[in-house]
């Protein structure tokens, strides 16, 4: 008789434990169906996450065998030391904020000016009709558009200084991609046409999700347009507002992109460290373990700053 109560205790422990793991972790045939995602997540994208930031700390080259390994060629901090006195760093990041001055704050406004007036067309087909005109430039693949802007601003043959001479009347229009003055507006505009129909959309998803009887209440109130704006759309696309910040502050890896399709202005004087980094991995000696070096001091800035954008808007919420 002890001998059977020994086993009938030890069993109900056994299944006293078995109900508290159900109970804690759930039934484990669900970790079995997200398995194969978290197998795929860890092979294509924490693997290379890691490895990525161990190579910043290598002097990795991409041709010599002997340096794939981490334990044969750990340099420590040496590839942050010498971003020190590399004389790109400094115009580099300079110039990738004037390819940021180029198109931001006026993508901001086009796209915030023109979502506001679409959400006033109250006729649904109109609107609509709308929408799709604004949003095509976005929908077209970018290695279809930015071509057509190389066309645009060919210096020779290219359709605006065709329009220049023989319309407007100027007999040398300028070198729009090789300028060191021009080369930011036509950057500019080219990037402001790509993006503004996407931030426009997520705009107007904002407005659209404001309900009548603000709008309502507002124009019982005596608000006019200007109020509306100011105290009812705004404060409601908050959020949207703070998506297109954080989305877009990150201006410190801009350029490789923009670099192989612009050019990086005469003498490369506009190259931003971004490509430099690109340089420096895949073309010449192939450093590809400074190149990442210059890319994980390029993404910790740009965390840096969306850390500020994310306490700018905590700050004014409350």
């Amino acid at each position: 008789m002890a001998a059977e109560a020994k086993k009938s205790n030890v069993a109900a422990f056994v299944e006293n434990v078995k109900a508290v793991h159900r109970e804690e972790w759930g039934d484990i045939s669900g970790y079995l169906f997200i398995a194969p995602f978290v197998l795929m997540w860890l092979v294509f994208g924490g693997y290379p996450y890691v490895r990525g930031i161990l190579i910043a700390f290598q002097d990795y080259r991409v041709f010599d065998r002997s340096t794939w390994s981490f334990f044969n060629s750990f340099v420590g901090l040496r590839n942050f030391i010498e971003m020190a006195s590399d004389p790109y760093v400094l115009p580099g990041i300079k110039s990738a904020f004037y390819m940021w001055m180029a198109w931001f704050p006026e993508s901001l406004v086009f796209s915030l000016a023109t979502a506001i007036i679409l959400n006033r067309v109250k006729r649904a087909k109109v609107a609509t009709v709308y929408r799709v005109l604004m949003t095509l430039p976005w929908v077209i693949p970018l290695a279809a558009s930015m071509p057509m802007w190389q066309q645009i601003y060919e210096p020779n043959f290219g359709y605006l200084n065709f329009v220049l001479k023989e319309y407007i009347g100027i007999p040398h229009p300028p070198a729009w991609l090789s300028d060191k003055f021009w080369y930011w507006p036509a950057f500019g505009v080219a990037a402001v046409w790509k993006g503004f129909g996407y931030y426009m959309l997520l705009f107007l998803i904002g407005l659209y999700n404001i309900p009548d009887e603000h709008y309502e209440v507002a124009r019982l109130d005596g608000a006019n347009w200007w109020q509306t704006l100011w105290y009812l759309e705004l404060p409601s696309i908050r959020n949207i507002m703070l998506l297109f910040f954080v989305t877009n502050v990150g201006f410190l890896s801009l350029g490789v992109t923009e670099g192989l399709t612009f050019g990086q202005g005469p003498g490369d004087c506009w190259k931003t460290l971004a490509l430099h980094a690109y340089d420096e991995a895949f073309t010449g000696s192939m450093r590809l373990g400074y190149g990442s070096a210059i890319n994980l001091a390029l993404g910790i800035g740009n965390l840096i700053l969306v850390s500020l954008i994310f306490r700018f808007f905590k700050s004014e919420k409350a």
